[in-house]
């Protein structure tokens, strides 16, 4: 278990189950609402009401002002099927098909992708968009999310670095 940093908003959710505790992290996979308007607590009654889970399947959640809040935190997820139980979620509030992340959650994800880059002793390959998981068909987190033939770890490399 690591010290959770300051810079983490708890968001206070409560979820119809207890979560159980994420025991491996291989992978932080980066996921955008695809609704414009939706926040963190919009996406967890989502979760709850319409797909029947505990409550929201992310582990963070990045609002469009860049406020990094607390979903699921270190707990298992609800965001990517087969990787769930070794992957940190990542949704940022927006629609990445029609507009850019903004540059508040653009430094937000690079702050928080940092930290855990260096906590589970991951490299930059190990981030993903959710489109890049296996057996995924959708174009999550957007196809204006500023990758490069749609690889997540090459733009990476690129943001972490500035």
């Amino acid at each position: 278990m690591y010290v959770e940093p300051g810079w983490i908003k708890d968001s206070n959710l409560l979820f119809k189950e207890p979560l159980v505790a994420l025991k491996v992290v291989m992978y932080i996979i980066v996921h955008h609402t695809e609704q414009i308007g939706w926040d963190v607590n919009k996406t967890h009654r989502f979760h709850q009401d319409d797909r029947g889970w505990s409550g929201i399947g992310y582990n963070f959640f990045i609002e469009e002002n860049g406020e990094i809040m607390k979903g699921r935190g270190y707990h298992v997820g609800a965001h990517a099927y087969a990787y769930n139980q070794k992957s940190i979620g990542i949704c940022l509030a927006g629609n990445f098909d029609i507009h850019p992340p903004s540059i508040e959650q653009l430094k937000s994800l690079s702050k928080l992708c940092r930290f855990l880059l260096d906590q589970y002793h991951l490299s930059t390959a190990q981030i993903l968009g959710h489109r890049e998981v296996n057996g995924m068909a959708k174009s999550c987190p957007g196809k204006n999310s500023n990758m490069k033939n749609c690889d997540i770890s090459s733009w990476w490399k690129a943001i972490l670095t500035r």
